[in-house]
């Protein structure tokens, strides 16, 4: 992790292979890792909530216009702490084929998944609008759920979405399309609607009720038990691979909604204890409560925490939720991370105890010494 001084350089923090930008006291914005010629993001990537940089942990609250643009992404999942995501944020991200959108987005930008290779994706409930061209030329798109809030449709939207098969929408009143393009290309698309009313709604419309384009549908929940597999990642993460064409709703150990997603997997954090998440099937019309499954994250083994070279032997043990630090540690540096990244301490040695103000996993480093404990 690395701090990159003034705010007139392209990237003011680098963290973990992400660079973001400081927007204000509390928050720095996801920006585009350029070199060469080349945006370098590539494989699977979890954002966090939180980044840290000399001594304040910012809030990660947007993300840059284009950030993710032209890159080699694969998977992205993006946390609740965004609520704005850039222009053309993933165009052309040829490889992306799985997004987790965060629950507090309220607009979809202009070409914000254009070009990409996702095929199935929930708009989250608060979103009032889908931009010029968003998901344009998405040819491996399937399915699209349209939250309630969903009022406007932008110009190409789902322009040449040539495999478009579903649109589950729970909007009651047909969104407004702003020119008749934003379907260009589809046919044969499976609309499912709440009821007949709303659906008499759409066939009304001129746009949604156009036979050639949509073919309009009441929904009557799943014909199918949907399948889940779990994979412990090792670190920090266990992936849950959800059954490919599904939407499902995911709530933490309190009840409290975490996230609604099509994609793929999704990413739980392992914490300091076994952590129960429910994982419910849904439309956005209708959950599947009859067919929902719990996902556990488990924590992994803590390892033996003592340094084997007896010249550089540095111990790291916790006792009564204090992380104790003994050996030779002159002017080593001691950095304290949480399970999803976070720096919680930073600092040259000068004592040896540590006491942190939350339980969990951390990740303590002393030196070239790195060890994993849990702090109850």
């Amino acid at each position: 992790m690395a701090c990159l001084g003034s705010r007139v350089q392209a990237q003011d923090i680098e963290a973990n292979g992400i660079f973001y930008n400081i927007i204000n006291d509390t928050q720095v914005e996801v920006t585009s890792a350029w070199q060469q010629g080349e945006n370098r993001y590539q494989g699977c990537i979890i954002l966090p909530e939180k980044v840290y940089c000399d001594g304040v942990n910012y809030e990660v609250a947007a993300i840059a216009p284009r950030a993710f643009w032209q890159s080699h992404v694969t998977e992205i999942q993006i946390p609740n702490s965004i609520t704005r995501i850039g222009d053309a944020a993933f165009a052309d991200a040829e490889d992306l084929h799985s997004i987790t959108l965060p629950l507090g987005l309220k607009t979809v930008s202009k070409f914000m998944l254009a070009g990409t290779a996702v095929r199935n994706v929930v708009i989250p409930e608060g979103v009032t609008d889908i931009g010029t061209g968003a998901f344009e030329d998405c040819s491996a798109l399937q399915a699209i759920y349209l939250p309630a809030s969903l009022i406007t449709i932008g110009n190409r939207a789902f322009r040449y979405c040539n495999y478009l098969q579903e649109i589950y929408s729970d909007a009651v009143t047909p969104p407004l399309t702003m020119d008749d393009d934003a379907f260009e290309g589809c046919s044969g698309v499976h609309v499912l609607l709440a009821d007949a009313s709303t659906t008499n709604n759409y066939g009304d419309d001129p746009l949604w009720g156009d036979e050639n384009t949509f073919s309009l549908w009441i929904d009557e929940g799943l014909t199918s038990v949907p399948a889940m597999q779990q994979e412990n990642l090792g670190g920090n993460w266990t992936a849950l691979s959800l059954d490919n064409g599904l939407a499902y709703k995911i709530y933490g150990p309190d009840g409290y909604l975490m996230a609604i997603t099509a994609a793929d997997r999704y990413f739980l954090p392992i914490g300091a204890l076994s952590t129960d998440y429910l994982v419910v099937p849904t439309t956005l019309m209708y959950d599947e409560e009859d067919l929902q499954l719990v996902a556990t994250a488990e924590p992994d083994a803590i390892e033996e925490i003592e340094e084997d070279s007896p010249e550089n032997k540095i111990s790291i043990v916790v006792v009564d939720g204090t992380i104790y630090i003994e050996g030779n540690t002159r002017r080593l540096w001691t950095y304290i991370y949480d399970a999803y990244g976070i720096l919680w301490y930073k600092r040259q040695y000068d004592r040896n105890w540590i006491s942190l103000p939350e339980q969990g996993v951390y990740i303590v480093k002393v030196g070239d010494t790195v060890r994993k404990v849990i702090v109850y």
